[in-house]
């Protein structure tokens, strides 16, 4: 049964009219803990964690999180998850879903601090009433038995958006207005407890300190805060980006390439990190950039902190000659390898694809992957994106 105040139509618009409601008992003591909970994730090393275990206890919620996302095009670039299968960050991350998601695009049009869901405790409709019919919110939702979804707009600051979200299994049916109603008192708490976050990853830092720590190393470093922007880049890293001009610091603190596309994927890596830094995965991931025989090697590491809002990014910077061979006999001893194995791992390491390595080499796509995998076995890697990595580092 919906509640009458509640609109019906498919997008929100304007204010939302629900009512205030009244808690006691059971009701009130879980409220209280949610409030509570919430807070104290300000105070130590977990992130938002404590607090997502106790809401998806409530409110039998499967997944979610808070996420900030760039306005056109949609980018996440920071979040907290919960509930998601390991990798599903980073795929989705380097996707372009976040763009297509329809739930994450409903919850951004809503006014500030009001929880909104697809059904609105309707019970005689499903989320599929409700989601286009190819969209790909659709068939994720197909895929994990989703039965609703509700968000919120949590913060909108410096072109970010910060929503909250959490989608529920279909077995529990959609949220109830009264879950909605009781979501809707702790709104103004999340959005406290988010932009306080915020602000404590923004201050935290001593910049001052990081920049003559990261000058006393020649190689160009460049440091990302746990929002993504930079928090400090060496003398090196300045001086190389201004003689290479295919990278580049937006005014908004961030890196950039004078390629759009290469920006975008350079994002996407930084912010791959960002949350495996919450998860205390210290798997690398590294772009090229490149301007006629400069190629520019960003290679990523997340940097894990004692403290959560001090966790950030280490970008070290190679730059290579594209016109020079990289030294494979180098390659062959470092990395345990045959002159053919050491060939491909040279590909690797400017940047190029298993089927661009297929394609210079003129072999198979069979082969070139089966190249790869052994000097993954052979070097105890588990990733290509971990072997490209110290393949720059070993070249650089």
């Amino acid at each position: 049964m919906t509640n009458p105040n509640i609109p019906r139509s498919e997008e929100p618009a304007g204010e939302l009219a629900f009512p205030f409601p009244s808690l006691g008992g059971e009701d009130l003591q879980a409220y209280n803990t949610l409030v509570s909970t919430l807070y104290r994730c300000l105070h130590d090393n977990t992130g938002f964690q404590p607090f997502f275990d106790a809401f998806q206890h409530r409110f039998k919620a499967m997944q979610g999180g808070i996420l900030g996302l760039t306005s056109n095009p949609q980018r996440m670039v920071y979040g907290w998850t919960f509930g998601y299968p390991e990798g599903f960050e980073e795929w989705y991350i380097n996707s372009d879903l976040p763009e297509r998601d329809e739930a994450l695009t409903r919850f951004v049009r809503l006014p500030p601090r009001q929880f909104d869901s697809f059904l609105r405790g309707d019970t005689s409709r499903t989320v599929f009433d409700v989601l286009a019919p190819e969209s790909q919110t659709r068939v994720w939702a197909e895929q994990v038995g989703m039965g609703d979804s509700a968000g919120m707009l949590a913060t909108r600051e410096n072109g970010t958006n910060v929503v909250f979200i959490a989608n529920r299994h279909k077995e529990f049916g959609p949220y109830t207005t009264d879950e909605l109603l009781q979501m809707n008192l702790l709104a103004p708490h999340i959005e406290n407890a988010v932009a306080l976050h915020l602000k404590l990853y923004e201050t935290r830092s001593d910049n001052e300190n990081l920049a003559m720590a990261l000058n006393h190393v020649k190689k160009p470093l460049i440091v990302f805060n746990a929002l993504g922007n930079i928090a400090q880049a060496n003398d090196a890293a300045l001086t190389l980006m201004e003689s290479s001009s295919s990278l580049s610091i937006t005014g908004s603190e961030r890196l950039q390439s004078a390629d759009r596309r290469i920006t975008r994927q350079l994002q996407d890596a930084i912010t791959t990190c960002i949350v495996h830094s919450h998860k205390g995965i210290l798997s690398p991931q590294t772009v090229f950039t490149s301007r006629g025989h400069e190629r520019i090697a960003v290679c990523l590491t997340p940097l894990i902190a004692e403290s959560a809002e001090n966790n950030g990014v280490l970008a070290e910077l190679f730059c290579f000659d594209t016109s020079l061979e990289p030294d494979q006999q180098r390659l062959q001893a470092l990395f345990q390898c045959t002159p053919a194995e050491a060939a491909v791992a040279a590909d690797l390491a400017q940047g190029l694809s298993a089927s661009d390595v297929a394609d210079r080499k003129q072999i198979s796509i069979h082969t070139a992957r089966q190249h790869i995998k052994n000097l993954l076995a052979k070097n105890g890697y588990r990733k290509q994106t971990e072997l490209v990595s110290m393949l720059v580092r070993a070249l650089g």
